[in-house]
Order: C-alpha cells, then sequence, then structure tokens
C-alpha cells in the first residue's frame, strides 16, 4: 500500500479531548428514550471516523474492556502518537487505523455506534457523502451514529470572523505564519476602541474568542479552505438520502420544551 502523504493535520497538531457527546454511554441512552433497542455498551463494538490520536476514543475503551473500538485517521502522526500510547496503557480492545475515509471498506464490519465529530463541514462534499455512506453502510441493527457539523443560521457570524481572517492570510503558505498573522489581526480588532452600535461589540467578541483558541483549532477551523455550514434540514435532508433518520440532539436537554418560555409549553393532557 502507498504511503499516504503529509497531511495538514501532521504539520498543525489539532488537540482532540474526549467529547461525552459521543460516549456510547450517552448515544444508548438516548436511543432507549425514543424507543430503541440499543447494544448494551458493555459489549459494544464502536468506531470513529477522524479519530485523530484516539484522545476521545482510548478512554472509552479502558472504561469498557469488554467492548471494542476502532479508529481511523488520515493523519498519520496522530494515529502512531495513539497507538504508542495504546501500547504504554496495555489496551488490547482498540485500535486506531491511518486511513483515508474514502477506503474505509466492508471489512471492518459492523459497528453498534459510529461517531464523526468535527469532520462534515470541513471536507469536500464528496467526502460528506462518504461519511453518511460509512454510517449506513457499518452500522448494525438498532445502530446509532452521531455526526457533528456547524450550522447556519447562528454560523453566519462566525462566518465572516472566518472570511476576515482568511483574507488577511491570504498569500501566506506557512502554517505557523499564517496562525501568528491571524492571531495579530484578531487582537488588533478585539482590542479597537468600543464604539456605538450593536455588531461592532459582537465582532469584537467574536475576535476575543479566537484568542482563546489552540494553534490547531485556529489553523484547522478557523483558517480552513474548506468549512461548510448547513442549515439543519439539509443535514437531515442528506441523512435520509442514506437511508438514516434523525434520532435526537446529543445535547438531549436542548430539545426538551423547558428550554424556551413557558407560555410555548405543551398543555398536559
Amino acid at each position: 500500500m502507498p504511503i499516504a502523504p503529509p497531511t495538514p493535520y501532521d504539520r498543525i497538531a489539532y488537540r482532540t479531548l474526549p467529547m461525552p457527546q459521543t460516549h456510547p454511554d450517552r448515544l444508548a441512552t438516548i436511543a432507549l428514550l425514543h424507543g430503541m433497542t440499543p447494544q448494551p455498551i458493555d459489549r459494544c463494538r464502536v468506531l470513529e471516523l477522524g479519530c485523530g490520536d484516539g484522545s476521545n476514543l482510548i478512554p472509552m475503551a479502558y472504561a469498557l474492556p469488554d467492548s471494542e473500538f476502532v479508529g481511523v485517521d488520515l493523519a498519520g502522526s496522530a494515529v502512531a502518537s495513539g497507538a504508542a500510547a495504546i501500547s504504554a496503557l496495555g489496551l488490547r480492545n482498540v485500535t486506531l487505523l491511518h486511513l483515508d475515509l474514502m477506503d474505509v471498506s466492508e471489512t471492518l464490519g459492523a459497528f453498534d455506534y459510529v461517531i464523526a465529530p468535527g469532520i462534515y463541514s470541513w471536507v469536500p462534499a464528496s467526502v460528506r457523502d462518504r461519511i453518511l455512506a460509512v454510517c449506513r453502510a457499518h452500522l448494525a441493527p438498532q445502530g446509532v451514529a452521531f455526526v457533528s457539523y456547524n450550522t447556519y443560521p447562528g454560523c453566519h457570524l462566525r462566518q465572516a470572523v472566518w472570511q476576515i481572517l482568511q483574507y488577511h492570510v491570504d498569500g501566506i503558505s506557512d502554517p505557523t505564519e499564517r496562525i501568528t498573522q491571524a492571531r495579530a489581526l484578531a487582537r488588533f480588532m478585539a482590542d479597537c476602541p468600543q464604539t456605538d452600535g450593536s455588531d461592532a461589540a459582537v465582532l469584537r467578541g467574536e475576535m476575543q474568542a479566537v484568542l482563546d483558541h489552540s494553534p490547531g483549532l485556529l489553523f484547522h477551523d478557523d483558517l480552513a479552505a474548506i468549512n461548510a455550514p448547513v442549515y439543519f434540514h439539509q443535514f437531515a435532508s442528506h441523512a435520509r438520502g442514506h437511508g438514516l433518520q434523525f434520532l435526537a440532539e446529543a445535547n438531549i436537554h436542548e430539545m426538551q420544551s423547558q428550554a424556551y418560555p413557558p407560555d410555548i409549553w405543551p398543555t398536559p393532557a
């Protein structure tokens, strides 16, 4: 098999962390609340697309020794780092594969939970399509998939910030210099004197938030060549096209009526 060329994630590491929303316990609970019969998490199979160095997957594997975890990622350096951690911990139930998402095949088998955090909005349309195709092809009966993405209308404001930063670093090829110059502009705009109007205040706040981003987050998210938010209805339609059905938000409390003004709560029967 030919060696894949280095990716931007090999040049600038993207810090990955455990994500509670993707844990099979969270997904199984949501499934149960919606009438499904998900596989018990103490003996399940979990596939993570875009696993990075396994910082999300490895803690799950450590806590659930009788379950199996598989991660795939195109960044060889991240996969190697994760493999070293797995070896140091002596884990035998988790595997990280240096693999292009487009090359995921039926040999991986079926999974009770497929998770794809932080990929959908940052890849070309063909890869977005592939993410959902993999979910459909590899989900076991009563399986649950988690897919995160940037959404409109909220991302309209953030998109303005991305465009300002990207215009400022246009023509700079060195990743480290792109990060430095983007941070310099964000600092300049965040420190501008206050003026009348809420729009200016919101923009300053967004630029201040950029300054809190890690170098990897700034480079791979804010300065990404592809960052394509979608409306929820667009994502749901895309999923239906692959034979998938929307189940719930991973933060299920966001769907409860108590999150909204009392005058729109349903009347008890």
